[in-house]
């Protein structure tokens, strides 16, 4: 999916959710982590501390922006 990859990283343990976003960054993609509001933060602080998160944004945020991307992306075709 290469600049076409979205990675969200909410709630949960552990980091196994780094790797992934790392691999998104890597290839160009844009990665989200949930905000505090996570019940769980060790996943979303751990994609954080890695330094491959664009955006930390609460999930009703992160749903904002990935509409704005879509539509971002929907204008770029149309020309």
């Amino acid at each position: 999916m290469g600049t076409r990859a979205i990675g969200i990283i909410l709630s949960g343990y552990d980091g196994d959710g780094t790797e992934g976003c790392k691999q998104i960054k890597a290839k160009g993609g844009t990665t989200f982590a949930q905000d505090v509001s996570a019940e769980v933060g060790d996943m979303p602080r751990s994609a954080q501390a890695s330094g491959c998160v664009d955006l930390v944004l609460p999930p009703d945020k992160i749903s904002d922006e990935l509409q704005r991307l879509a539509s971002t992306a929907r204008a770029a075709l149309a020309r």
